[in-house]
């Protein structure tokens, strides 16, 4: 790609080459025939600098003998296909192969959410299906670990294993940037969801009096409005500033728990026991008291099966069962856990949100998803203790900013400020909007004329930023604290469990020796440096294990970059047993 070549030239362009040139000219051709095996590559068509990088990364498999089958997928389809609870392969309905950016839900890491093997779909986010005794045990002493240091040592076993098998491909770490209204005051942070979602509570736009509105761009739209079903940007961005869970970060700067919903949470020596004050004089937006039945039954119906939640293997991980935990006061909930886990605090505390027993316990499970407080459509009755009605117009909760409804024609959630709200806020927003906006030209242009005042990292305009006058648009850089990766099923034969490799069958024994061959050999194929100057504009280091590159546990020492490097991927197929 020339110095004066945009992505936009990248996508316009067609042929064999195109990828090839957005990485700087990387060689084309591929080097076997016939092929050595198929891969159906996912891209999700919904982030251009995305599309160009996974595109790339498919031709340069293709290079090893690979016979690559890319097609563009909106992310209904592929979160569908990866969603399968049985690890089916792409021609059985499920995926071989798609590129994604990923976190974990808290800012303390918590690979035992994405990466253990027990919490496959449909309870679980392990979609890959990555399976190690190694890695399963480092993430075991890890989340159980109780003192610092042992955490910090059973976090690098884990990081020293991913970084030797490669499971999947850490491709690199991004650098959000985002453009803002010069006169929005109070936005200090990304977005990270489900942790830190707009809070226009403290927002305030220099010189407006009255009615002050703020308006947020959202890329995709959400599939549904349910905290404990979805914790994507399309999702919490809207459902986030409806909600509040026991724990919150402060800022994004010091990245420190502070209390929310919860007063004092005090844990026992030995990590199992634990009991949490609830905060008195809370509200719903109905006007209904919150209190810790309130917290049972947001427990109580995440580690249901039948609602089907995001959360529930993860929360069934760490309880153990609805016996760990009961209500010992009206503003107090006491937990007993069958052993410590990392996950109790770090995850389940700031990552769940509080769910109103009185608005939704009559809603059987299979109306929640189509239903008022999930869609947003239409006004739903909750009858509070005191014989009143309050009419919803989405979900009910705790949080500074009540629904107001969707409206179709213009894509727009409407909020109004919680004026009962238990923490004060200094910002002069009064009501809020999160708009659909797609394409990140779309949303300069909005920038440009006013129609929005900041927006989610997801439309990854750094590389347009020699188009934004400070006149109209602020530059926010951020560490994004996520990661790029290829997601690749460990079930597939050849790169995922090794007994279609020609050195899996000839020794079965040696079938998972084989596919990490495979593996190492396609992250070779990866020309990470290229992608990060020529496609994402600079904005970005080469990655290497699901680790934030800034994290305290990130190896600086060890994890050194991995090479693009063909002849040695040529090499690591050969020892699966490829020959050329």
């Amino acid at each position: 790609m020339s110095e004066k070549s945009t992505r936009r030239d990248v996508l316009k362009w067609t042929g064999a080459g195109a990828a090839a040139l957005a990485a700087g000219g990387l060689p084309e051709p591929a080097l076997a025939k016939p092929p050595h095996f198929k891969l159906y590559l996912m891209i999700f068509n919904n982030l251009q600098s995305r599309m160009i990088w996974t595109d790339l990364i498919g031709k340069q498999f293709a290079r090893l003998g690979i016979d690559v089958n890319a097609s563009y997928q909106p992310p209904s389809v592929v979160i569908a296909r990866r969603a399968n609870d049985s690890g089916k392969t792409h021609v059985e309905g499920g995926f071989d192969m798609y590129s994604e950016r990923i976190y974990y839900n808290g800012l303390a890491p918590s690979p035992e959410a994405l990466f253990h093997s027990k919490n496959v779909p449909p309870n679980g986010q392990n979609y890959y299906r990555v399976a190690d005794q190694q890695i399963d045990a480092a993430i075991e002493t890890y989340s159980r670990a109780i003192t610092p240091e042992d955490r910090k040592t059973a976090m690098a076993a884990f990081v020293k294993r991913w970084y030797e098998i490669e499971p999947l491909h850490i491709v690199f770490y991004p650098e959000e940037v985002i453009i803002t209204n010069p006169k929005l005051k109070g936005m200090e942070s990304t977005t990270y969801n489900p942790v830190f979602y707009p809070r226009p509570e403290d927002w305030s736009i220099e010189g407006a009096t009255g009615d002050v509105t703020a308006t947020f761009a959202s890329w995709q739209p959400p599939s549904q409005l349910i905290p404990m079903y979805g914790s994507g940007y399309n999702e919490s961005n809207i459902f986030g500033p409806v909600y509040n869970a026991l724990m919150e970060y402060d800022s994004w700067a010091n990245k420190k728990l502070v209390p929310a919903l919860a007063e004092t949470v005090k844990g026992s020596e030995d990590g199992k026991s634990w009991v949490i004050s609830l905060r008195k004089g809370v509200k719903w937006h109905s006007g209904e008291e919150f209190t810790a039945e309130d917290v049972k039954f947001t427990w109580d119906t995440i580690i249901d099966k039948t609602y089907a939640s995001l959360f529930q293997a993860t929360l069934s991980a760490v309880m153990g069962s609805r016996d760990a935990y009961k209500v010992t006061g009206t503003h107090e909930i006491t937990v007993t856990l069958p052993q410590p886990n990392m996950l109790f605090y770090d995850f389940l505390l700031p990552v769940i949100a509080i769910m109103p027993k009185h608005a939704y316990k009559d809603i059987k499970p299979e109306e929640l998803r189509g239903h008022v407080i999930s869609t947003w459509l239409g006004t739903f009755p909750v009858k509070t203790s005191d014989g009143k009605v309050f009419a919803a117009k989405g979900g009910v909760g705790t949080g500074p900013w009540i629904p107001q409804g969707f409206d179709p024609s213009r894509k727009a959630y409407k909020y109004s400020k919680n004026e009962n709200y238990w923490r004060k806020t200094d910002g002069n927003v009064k009501t809020f909007y999160v708009v659909n906006i797609e394409g990140a030209d779309a949303l300069l242009s909005a920038i440009k004329s006013g129609a929005i005042d900041a927006h989610d990292p997801m439309y990854d305009v750094g590389g347009l930023l020699s188009t934004v006058d400070p006149s109209w648009g602020k530059v926010n850089r951020f560490d994004s604290f996520k990661w790029m990766q290829t997601c690749l099923n460990l079930n597939h034969p050849v790169f995922g469990t090794g007994v279609e490799t020609p050195l899996g069958k000839k020794d079965p024994s040696r079938a998972a020796e084989a596919a990490m061959y495979v593996r190492k050999a396609m992250s070779h194929m990866i020309p990470r440096e290229q992608i990060i100057k020529n496609v994402v504009a600079g904005f970005g280091k080469p990655g290497t294990v699901p680790m934030p590159f800034t994290s305290e546990f990130y190896d600086q020492d060890l994890l050194k970059p991995i090479a693009y490097d063909f002849n040695l991927a040529k090499q690591y197929m050969e020892k699966a047993g490829y020959t050329y």
